[in-house]
């Protein structure tokens, strides 16, 4: 199992070495085996059109994002399938998350977007924005729409119509290493993890005792997923990122509380790893899985990883998985949406809606979760047994309770930019959380007026 590399979800999981190959060809990966292939052109831009190849036979265009190893047969006999039940090519390519949003934006506006394409949901306003999406109401209305969970199914919805179907999702507990919990005095078994409090508290007698780890994960390069990693504090805190107007609202008592926690636990408590400020999620959960950390904050593939190195003999520690802690206000998953879309661009919707229908079908669905390590957004799927009594998806499964998504701004980006710039300086001792939230709400209201 490998992870998703960012919250900027997805299946970005390709080795180096690939990725290399792929930067190369500008970022792009077409899937062998699936017809129209052929690696495409500069910042993912495969053949234009749609339409009929050179053999008369009538093609659709699917593009997605980073699919790793450990998913790219599930695409290549599944798009084989659809070729032979529709009499059609799929031009099936994959560019890498780092190029993902440069490549969707060319093609949309080089006028040669693709027919279906797979994003995180909250892209939906930019391109809506370019009246770049189909909408989907007419699929998510009906017997189609209704397989989904609810909660999962909003997270498409834009201004009141549904702008994509959901495609995966993922969200966030809490893992400690019970190992080291034990040898700091800790019930392994019993961990009271519940809230903030609770987790300094457990992280200080790791950082006394002869655990010879670092007692908790933090955050803090620059990278996007700082932010997430961190909203789960702002939000538990009562503290918001915008308002009902859309507008900034990071500066409240709750978010000054928030960042105050989150870089105490550097700066005075000295329970994290030793330079948060150059530490991404990634660097934390790989520290995590190789049993270098106390606890951290992950998703399921964290669990998955350690479950396939303990049965490869690479690791041997013993981890457990709880909620994320619960602040004054509440308890929060940050959950994530990555949703498949029909380009307006398209001039093969019909064929698109049956593409997208066919890999909605429930077995298609149950073996991309398994396989993938994404929640399963079809509740048919999420009840099977496989993940409701499983330990490392049981409660990911429960976190469903909690989860909350960012907003869907059409900036979002910039904006997450400018709060991680805030959680950085805090968190480097230049400014006081008050005057980091301060400045980060001025420059905001600023951007967004």
């Amino acid at each position: 199992m490998q992870p998703d590399n960012n919250d900027r979800s997805g299946e970005d999981s390709i080795d180096r070495r690939r990725l290399l190959q792929a930067l190369g060809a500008g970022g792009a990966i077409a899937i062998a085996g699936c017809s129209g292939g052929g690696e495409s052109g500069g910042d993912g831009d495969s053949e234009s059109g749609g339409g009929s190849g050179d053999s008369g036979t009538q093609s659709v265009q699917f593009l997605t994002m980073g699919v790793g190893d450990n998913i790219k047969q599930f695409f290549e006999e599944n798009n084989a399938a659809f070729e032979d039940e529709h009499d059609v090519d799929v031009e099936f390519t994959s560019v890498t998350w780092d190029n993902a949003r440069q490549t969707v934006n060319n093609r949309v506006d080089g006028g040669e977007a693709p027919d279906v394409s797979r994003w995180p949901a909250r892209w939906i306003p930019q391109l809506v924005g370019k009246d770049a999406l189909e909408p989907l109401d007419d699929m998510m209305d009906g017997e189609f729409g209704e397989q989904f969970y609810d909660g999962v199914a909003e997270g498409t919805v834009y201004n009141g119509s549904h702008y994509g179907v959901p495609w995966a999702a993922s969200n966030k507990c809490l893992y400690y290493n019970k190992d080291v919990f034990e040898t700091a005095g800790l019930d392994p078994e019993d961990p009271s993890l519940d809230s903030w409090q609770d987790m300094l508290d457990a992280a200080t007698q790791i950082r006394d005792s002869d655990a010879s780890v670092p007692a908790l994960g933090l955050a803090g390069a620059d990278a996007i997923e700082t932010g997430s990693q961190y909203y789960h504090y702002h939000w538990s805190h009562g503290a918001d990122l915008v308002d009902d107007e859309g507008m900034p609202v990071v500066n409240s008592s709750g978010a000054v509380d928030a960042l105050s926690l989150y870089t105490d636990l550097h700066l005075e408590h000295n329970v994290t790893q030793s330079s948060p400020l150059s530490s991404t999620r990634q660097d934390i959960r790989q520290l995590f899985e190789n049993g270098d950390l106390g606890m951290v904050i992950g998703h399921v593939y964290t669990g998955l990883n350690i479950t396939a190195a303990k049965e490869n003999d690479e690791v041997d520690f013993d981890y457990g998985i709880v909620q994320v802690p619960r602040g004054p206000e509440g308890r929060y998953s940050l959950f994530t949406i990555d949703t498949l879309a029909i380009l307006s661009q398209s001039e093969h919707k019909d064929l698109a809606r049956d593409l997208i229908r066919f890999y909605f079908d429930e077995e298609r669905r149950f073996q991309y979760s398994k396989q993938k390590g994404f929640l399963p957004v079809v509740e048919a799927v999420g009840e099977r047994s496989y993940f409701s009594d499983s330990e490392n998806w049981g409660p990911f499964v429960e976190a469903g309770q909690y989860a909350r998504a960012r907003p869907k701004l059409s900036n979002f980006s910039e904006f997450n930019d400018r709060m991680v710039q805030a959680i950085q300086e805090a968190l480097a001792d230049r400014k006081s959380p008050q005057k980091a939230l301060n400045d980060a709400q001025s420059d905001l209201e600023d951007a967004m007026e």
